[in-house]
């Protein structure tokens, strides 16, 4: 009976925490998908692609300062940074946005402002600045770019469907954005809530301990779990408040912001393709000098960040809350729960592809293929693996050729 009340406790306090959580990030994180919608309307790949083709710091600055309000995480910005480079991004400055973008985006740019103060966020947003121009500069220098053919680009998105800017902007920014970052956002908060035990009387031991560890220790260990692990920058921030509060280790905190969002195992593997090993280990090894340093720096001139406090989970509750949890919730249920179904015709060619994890995969294969003589529509669902082409006399191989150069696998 004991051992079954210690669960029932254990399940009330992870959802005591994750609920404290849910009101600090909710009004932020509402606020971010508003304006990502906006930005979703305003910029495309197809305007910075004209941008970044040199092999210069000028290039790699762009890239940066494009790819910063970009809500795009480690997953997300391989097949946007394959589509860059295939129309044309120099080498440098497709490390330069495949370092930069993951590590920020204008909703987790928000939230990191509501739940860990502006002191970190102006920190943060340093290091992807530098971060994104160093890598960028250092594989121009290391490995410059040889002249890549430039595919024809198409204006056209997602679909050839006329709708209303604002109608679209909305449509990215509280369905597509949230469809791409639910489940892990969801998982972060659980795990966050989980490490949010620790604050207890009866773990106060092991708390300690961990504290007790050397600075440099904690920043070293966050960064070996979550450089080749997928966190997206928005589900980092509420388990880097726990860090923060719990360990004594505001540095720890920063390091797993950057090195967590900007790396991950499949993204160094599919980058490795992309741009080679030469410019891959560049960009590995400058996320990695970055975060160790920038953990370092902020342990060592003591950055504040809030302190969690359970004991907050009344005092910040209000009606305002409660609406901004509930439609938060709604939009993380609809996007978890959204299926896309594919219109599929006697005429249609149906194609299995593997290795596409977001709605900006589906938007790569979907430009890409829309240059191809003879495609008049092409439809993309992740979910399914699944890709849909219209139109008349398509070169099935020339169609193959591009899948697999924005490093998805095609199984017809």
């Amino acid at each position: 009976m004991t051992q079954g009340k210690d669960s029932l406790d254990i399940v009330y306090n992870i959802s005591e925490n994750v609920f404290l959580l849910l009101i600090e990030m909710s009004p932020y994180l509402l606020l971010g998908f508003t304006i990502a919608g906006l930005l979703s309307v305003l910029f495309s790949s197809d305007q910075i692609q004209n941008k970044i083709g040199s092999n210069n710091f000028i290039s790699c600055f762009k890239a940066v300062i494009f790819g910063i309000p970009l809500p795009l995480c480690s997953c997300g910005v391989i097949p946007v940074g394959a589509s860059l480079r295939r129309y044309g991004a120099s080498r440098g400055a497709t490390i330069s946005f495949i370092t930069t973008t993951p590590q920020t985006g204008v909703d987790s740019i928000i939230l990191t402002y509501g739940m860990l103060g502006l002191p970190l966020l102006i920190l943060k947003l340093a290091v992807a600045l530098t971060s994104g121009l160093v890598a960028g500069v250092l594989t121009n220098t290391l490995a410059p770019s040889s002249p890549v053919p430039t595919a024809e680009s198409s204006d056209e998105c997602c679909d050839n469907k006329k709708e209303s800017l604002l109608r679209k902007g909305l449509t990215y920014g509280f369905r597509t954005l949230p469809k791409d970052i639910a489940e892990p956002l969801l998982v972060g908060l659980l795990l966050a809530g989980t490490i949010g035990l620790l604050a207890q009387d009866n773990f106060i031991h092991l708390t300690e301990n961990i504290k007790n560890y050397s600075s440099f220790m904690k920043i070293f260990i966050i960064m070996i779990v979550s450089i080749p692990l997928y966190i997206c920058a928005t589900a980092s921030i509420p388990i880097a408040l726990m860090i923060a509060s719990l360990f004594g280790s505001p540095g720890a905190a920063v390091a797993l912001l950057i090195a967590g969002p900007a790396t991950n195992f499949s993204t160094i593997t599919t980058c490795i393709k992309i741009v080679g090993k030469r410019s891959t280990a560049v960009y590995v090894l400058t996320v990695f000098s970055f975060s160790l340093l920038a953990g370092i720096i902020t342990d060592s001139i003591s950055i504040p960040i809030p302190n969690y406090d359970p004991s907050m989970l009344h005092e910040h509750t209000s009606i305002f809350s409660y609406f901004c949890i509930a439609a938060l919730l709604t939009i993380l249920t609809n996007a978890v729960l959204y299926s896309k179904k594919l219109e599929i015709s006697d005429s249609s060619i149906t194609m299995n592809v593997i290795g596409m994890t977001c709605s900006h995969c589906e938007s790569s294969v979907i430009k890409s293929l829309l240059s191809v003589k003879g495609i008049s529509e092409v439809q993309a669902s992740h979910q399914n693996d699944e890709v849909v082409i219209e139109g008349k006399n398509i070169n099935i191989n020339e169609v193959k050729k591009i899948i697999q150069s924005l490093n998805y696998e095609v199984n017809q």
